[in-house]
């Protein structure tokens, strides 16, 4: 299924002409990940054991535009952003975001330019990766016949504390 993703970054105007998304950046790719170590062995009881989740930071890619100057200054800087969200949505239709991650007290933690001459791509890529203290999962379910919404599921974790909900 194709979609659309979006970046806003608070401090930070993109330069996406989509209507529900004006100055937000256009992503072409992103990643998220989180691990839970765990301990290789099982107790006697058979239970495993946890410990504190190891997550990534977010990782998006997206061509160079005129965020780009403020994102590398913003790395260089260690500036504190307050809120980040990626938002995806379907490719067609009224673009509707299906999910969003919503990250707080956020950092640039690492800014990367690079081209290939692929001409299918008119600008040369970066990729960003942002470190955050909190991240907000938002999952909108869609009605399947009409595609509009019909439900919401949300999630919140707290990197810094070590709770969520």
């Amino acid at each position: 299924m194709a979609f659309d993703a979006f970046l806003k970054i608070s401090t930070i105007p993109g330069e996406s002409t989509d209507d529900k998304h004006k100055d937000w950046i256009e992503v072409l790719r992103f990643r998220l990940a989180m691990r839970q170590s765990s301990a290789g062995q099982r107790s006697t009881g058979g239970a495993a054991t946890a410990g504190r989740v190891n997550v990534k930071p977010l990782v998006v890619l997206k061509l160079l535009d005129k965020a780009s100057p403020k994102l590398a200054l913003a790395c260089c800087t260690g500036e504190h952003i307050p809120e980040v969200r990626l938002q995806l949505c379907r490719a067609t239709g009224d673009k509707t975001p299906y999910m969003e991650y919503i990250l707080n007290d956020v950092i640039v933690t690492q800014v990367s330019r690079g081209a290939n001459n692929d001409q299918e791509l008119p600008l040369p890529m970066e990729e960003v990766a942002f470190d955050f203290g909190t991240i907000t999962w938002k999952y909108t379910q869609p009605d399947h016949r009409t595609g509009k919404p019909v439900g919401e599921v949300k999630a919140h974790w707290d990197l810094i504390a070590n709770t969520g909900a």
